[in-house]
């Protein structure tokens, strides 16, 4: 019994991951499986609701039943329980401090973080909010975001530091940098001397539901390692948004969604 199921797992697999309806001999000679076999198998799959045959070209291919399954299975992922373990595992890697954040009218919200071993420590405690244009999580959600949202973001602008950038179009180009190199720099804009990476974490429909960043001294986090620290985070972000559900189409990594008008 175990071994027939591993044999329509298989074929179903073979179905999937085709880009077109095949043939049972295909299939056959495919999997090294004899064609009545395989018939069988594709029989009990068609009755099952996994797989279709057209009757006129007799050509099998997979169902939508597996996406409705694979749909159930990650519409109420809870955040914070996929992006825990990242989290961690990426301030264990980097040596330095992260945070998870979530969008909130016009700030960012601190749902999760990370505390490094370096001296310099967290200002910000979980349930915080900072306004979204001063923080690397902030514009790592907002430069995928619809301009509803900056409009709401840049309400709350005002200067924290001199660096903080406080006219619009100046938000605007940094937000579209963010966009072409596919991560957001926080420079000090907040808080003298204290900076950050972040990028975008997606849902399974690809909207920006959170940001993960990476923040500590000016020199360790946007110095000689900044690539470094940004690569390992943007990784990381991906790593959560596939566990969200999201699917990375191939080619569009740095702007991966533009950013709505509507």
């Amino acid at each position: 019994m175990e071994q027939t199921v591993q044999k329509a797992l298989n074929l179903l697999e073979a179905l999937v991951r085709s880009d077109r309806p095949r043939r049972l001999t295909e299939l056959s000679r495919e999997l090294g499986l004899t064609k009545p076999n395989v018939y069988r198998l594709l029989s009990t799959l068609s009755i099952l609701g996994y797989v279709k045959k057209d009757s006129a070209t007799s050509l099998y291919s997979p169902t939508l039943k597996l996406w409705e399954m694979g749909s159930m299975l990650v519409r109420d992922i809870d955040l914070q329980s996929v992006a825990g373990p990242r989290i961690r595992k990426l301030g264990e890697d980097t040596r330095e401090s992260v945070q998870l954040a979530v969008w909130d009218s016009g700030y960012v919200v601190y749902v999760d973080k990370f505390d490094g071993p370096q001296p310099l420590k967290a200002m910000t405690s979980i349930g915080s909010r900072v306004p979204a244009t001063v923080v690397s999580t902030g514009k790592a959600m907002l430069a995928w975001m619809s301009t509803e949202a900056l409009d709401l973001a840049f309400e709350h602008v005002k200067r924290y530091t001199p660096i903080t950038m406080t006219r619009r179009k100046e938000i605007e180009r940094d937000l579209e940098e963010t966009r072409e190199r596919g991560y957001a720099v926080n420079r000090g804009e907040f808080r003298v001397g204290v900076c950050g990476v972040a990028a975008p974490i997606r849902d399974r429909g690809g909207q920006i539901v959170a940001a993960i960043g990476v923040w500590g001294a000016e020199k360790a986090i946007i110095g000689t390692r900044r690539e470094e620290l940004a690569h390992m985070t943007v990784s990381a972000a991906r790593d959560i948004s596939r566990e969200m559900g999201f699917v990375e189409v191939a080619g569009t990594r740095r702007r991966a969604i533009a950013p709505a008008t509507a």
